[in-house]
């Protein structure tokens, strides 16, 4: 191949695919709009999601456009050990699930800020809804201009009508569908995906001279020699210790605080379907996130095979490339539909999450007269407004906002995991001590990002652009900050404290399936003075020079 070429010759091939799984995903939303009648049908699917469906749902909703571009250019650039990331990803689901994902389905929640407010009050919860309307509007937006993107560069068509009509086109199916429609949808999306990955990358890697290409996500093992020869740090871990700690703090942490995912646990049909969603995710995106590697690894190898230089503007294209080089280009328009799918469901989770606590939490603590009707008709608005104000700010997105993913992951960690594991866990966790390590954690975090004060960042190169390297400071301060304060203002309380100390009884062992409230259980603070110990070394570390 003597020319680098990554768009298709016949763009109407693309076009097609593109409109034919869009047209899948609106007959699916118009099916499910019937069946969505109240506000627990729009949120969470009326609590009647199975184990399988959920799981390729949660999976979906974990995808992104990067999974196909962004991760594939860095590992073609970078030769980044992206596997270790991975590993890290699929513990996410796992851990929410067991740390207070099933109890928030027992206790009926829509959101995770929904228990905040029913632990803590509606100031905790005020706050955790601004934590988590940034969060999610920075992972949306970069999702939006990903969408976007591959219209732009993958079909030639400009970015901006690509933006619109693309923003205009989710946001409708979407609002259309509630988040019964979005679930079906992501189901469908990641088993395009799951094809759109595999089946192409198994014909590059046999074409590539790979003889275990029929499991392709490990299907380049006799090729290594050849890599090695040709970048012998090509597996090393290349970077500092604490990058590597970093990504499990900042990512794994950080995901079990993020609506979207806690949304998917909340839909499904029983607390035995909610925990089966556990394997089976983690089959999905096992798959997918090992697929992802090994395109990476081919690309790399392509290339270096091939004695031809990727320039780096183009490492992103990396997937279409080799599909373009291998396959027909039938096979190249179905992985751009794979690349829209993965956009697209990540789009939905974000969407529903926004729209969730805008129109139910913080409209439900300002209004909580309004009937489920009105409520209703409020979801509906505030969907279709997430999506708008999306678009209107990705036509001229800020920078930071659309490399700053792994930074929000890092946020919600600081910000929002402490409060709802320990409050899940502990009733001596108060609303003053999670108020304090939240806003604490969460200041302190933004401070020593690498965007906000000029040479201010935790980390060395990529980990400190990236930002996600602060949370070895931030995860350990919001888990200490919360357990310290809380334990304190134990002391000084007045009277009026028993009654808050014996709600958060009834609460959290209620959570935990509990009939007879003892008051003892889940009281004591050992085990939370053993935590922070344990943070104290991981901040330390995260404190010291890289």
């Amino acid at each position: 191949m003597n020319e680098i070429v990554w768009q298709l010759d016949n763009l109407w091939l693309g076009i097609g695919v593109t409109v034919a799984v869009f047209f899948l995903y609106y007959a699916v939303a118009f099916y499910s709009r019937s069946s969505t009648e109240n506000t627990a049908d729009l949120y969470v699917a009326g609590r009647s999601i199975g184990p399988v469906m959920n799981s390729l749902a949660a999976a979906a909703t974990w995808m992104s456009v990067a999974t196909f571009l962004g991760v594939v250019g860095l590992i073609q650039q970078l030769h980044m050990p992206f596997v270790y990331m991975w590993i890290q990803l699929i513990l996410s689901v796992p851990l929410l699930v067991l740390f207070y994902g099933a109890m928030l389905w027992r206790l009926g929640m829509f959101t995770s800020v929904s228990f905040v407010r029913v632990r803590y009050g509606q100031p905790a919860a005020y706050l955790a809804a601004v934590w988590m309307l940034l969060i999610m509007l920075m992972y949306m937006i970069g999702q939006f201009v990903g969408v976007a993107k591959v219209f732009e560069v993958l079909l030639g068509l400009p970015y901006m009508p690509s933006l619109i009509i693309s923003a205009l086109v989710i946001t409708g199916y979407i609002t259309i569908g509630g988040m019964k429609g979005a679930t079906y949808n992501d189901a469908i999306q990641m088993v395009v995906m799951l094809l759109a990955l595999l089946v192409p990358l198994a014909a590059i890697l046999k074409a590539l001279g790979a003889t275990a290409y029929a499991f392709p996500p490990l299907g380049y093992g006799n090729m290594t020699d050849v890599m090695l020869a040709e970048f012998p740090d090509f597996f090393s871990l290349k970077y500092d210790p604490r990058f590597y700690l970093a990504l499990f703090v900042a990512l794994t942490l950080g995901v079990l605080g993020l609506p979207q995912l806690a949304q998917r646990v909340l839909t499904s049909a029983s607390l035995k379907a909610a925990r089966r969603v556990v394997p089976w995710f983690c089959l999905w995106v096992g798959l997918a996130f090992s697929a992802t590697y090994a395109m990476g690894f081919a690309g790399v190898y392509h290339f270096a095979t091939l004695g031809q230089e990727l320039p780096p503007d183009a490492a992103d294209k990396t997937t279409l490339l080799l599909n373009l080089a291998y396959n027909p280009e039938w096979v190249s328009a179905f992985v751009i539909a794979g690349v829209l799918a993965a956009g697209v469901s990540t789009i939905a989770g974000l969407m529903i999450g926004v729209a969730t606590i805008i129109a139910h939490d913080i409209l439900g603590m300002l209004k909580p007269q309004l009937d489920d009707r009105k409520r209703l008709r409020w979801g509906y608005i505030g969907l279709a407004g997430t999506g708008i104000v999306s678009l209107l700010i990705s036509l001229n997105p800020p920078a930071f906002l659309i490399v700053s993913i792994f930074w929000a992951f890092g946020l919600c960690a600081s910000a929002i995991t402490p409060m709802l594991v320990l409050g899940a866990w502990s009733t001596r966790i108060n609303q003053v001590g999670a108020f304090t390590g939240s806003i604490g954690a969460g200041l302190v975090y933004i401070v020593v990002s690498p965007y906000v004060f000029s040479g201010v960042a935790v980390g060395a190169g990529i980990s400190a652009k990236l930002g996600f390297a602060a949370a070895l400071i931030t995860v350990p301060l919001g888990f200490i900050l919360t357990v310290a304060v809380s334990i304190g203002y134990e002391k000084i309380a007045g009277p009026g404290y028993r009654d808050v100390i014996a709600r958060a009884h009834e609460l959290v062992e209620g959570m935990h399936g509990w009939r007879q409230i003892s008051g003892l259980r889940y009281a004591g603070s050992t085990w939370l003075w053993i935590l922070c110990a344990l943070w104290v070394p991981v901040l330390v570390w995260g404190l010291a020079p890289w």
